[in-house]
């Protein structure tokens, strides 16, 4: 009886865990702008964790930051992004929905403004679970698992590279094309960058999740977001994402606890 009822747990646990969603690391990426110079401190907490840094914003000059190895333990997970500046602190709340978030308005200083989730490298699914089998330096994956070809690959197999890829190529928009090698002037599909939909990638999806800031003090006084509902904000992506990767004096520390730290208390650690 003893043997049956242990038996027994072993099922039952092994079904809870087996039923239980599986999630992969993700990538919160917070592309901003600051009409006026300002130094700034991010700090993003996510599953009791929490990384931060610290910026120099330059007048009218984007910023991108990079916050990776979130590891959410659901598909749909909170994840608390607070600005502190020189005047007041936002914070605004993102779930790990794939995708860019959105807002109309910003507080003052900032003018720009857009905050993205996706997976990790060769991750994919909704919650970025599946792993990209047998990557390469010419293919990877896209996010529905579909072999998706390197930066300057093409072809059926991602076997061909510079000029052999601007053959007879009708994707718009930075789409790449997808030729077959037996007859590789006929076109099979474009491989659209996100955001971009179509036949030729023609047409343009904004996936817009708005951001409610709270502001814990200071004026509420507000500015249109210049970054909003733009066809080449992915683009803009893409541009400062390859410029803060090969940066190396632009690190992100990581820790465990949420972390809230008063803005007078960074203010002073400034001066010093």
């Amino acid at each position: 009886m003893r043997l049956l009822l242990l038996f027994f747990s072993f099922i039952l646990l092994s079904s809870s865990s087996a039923s239980s969603p599986t999630t992969g690391p993700g990538i919160l990426e917070i592309l901003i702008e600051s009409g006026v110079s300002t130094d700034v401190e991010f700090v993003v907490n996510c599953n009791e964790k929490s990384q931060l840094t610290r910026r120099h914003l330059k007048p009218n000059t984007p910023e991108l930051l990079i916050f990776d190895k979130l590891n959410q333990t659901r598909s749909l997970h909170e994840v608390n992004v607070t600005i502190y500046d020189n005047v007041t602190s936002h914070s605004v709340t993102v779930f790990t929905y794939q995708g860019l978030y959105d807002a109309d308005n910003l507080p003052t200083p900032y003018t720009g403004l857009q905050i993205r989730y996706k997976c990790a490298e060769n991750r994919y699914g909704g919650g970025c679970e599946q792993h990209c089998s047998d990557p390469r330096e010419n293919w990877g994956c896209d996010v529905l698992g579909r072999q998706r070809c390197a930066v300057g690959y093409c072809g059926w197999n991602c076997d061909k590279s510079g000029s052999e890829c601007q053959n007879d190529c009708k994707c718009q928009n930075g789409g790449k094309c997808y030729a077959s090698s037996i007859l590789p002037n006929m076109l099979l599909h474009c491989d659209c960058p996100p955001g971009y939909h179509g036949a030729y990638c023609e047409e343009f999806k904004y996936f817009d999740r708005k951001l409610e800031f709270s502001t814990n003090f200071g004026l509420n006084t507000t500015v249109k977001n210049k970054f909003s509902n733009r066809t080449d904000i992915y683009q803009l992506f893409e541009k400062y994402e390859k410029e803060q990767r090969t940066s190396a004096n632009k690190e992100i520390l990581t820790f465990f606890g949420p972390f809230e730290k008063p803005a007078e208390e960074v203010y002073s650690d400034w001066d010093e």
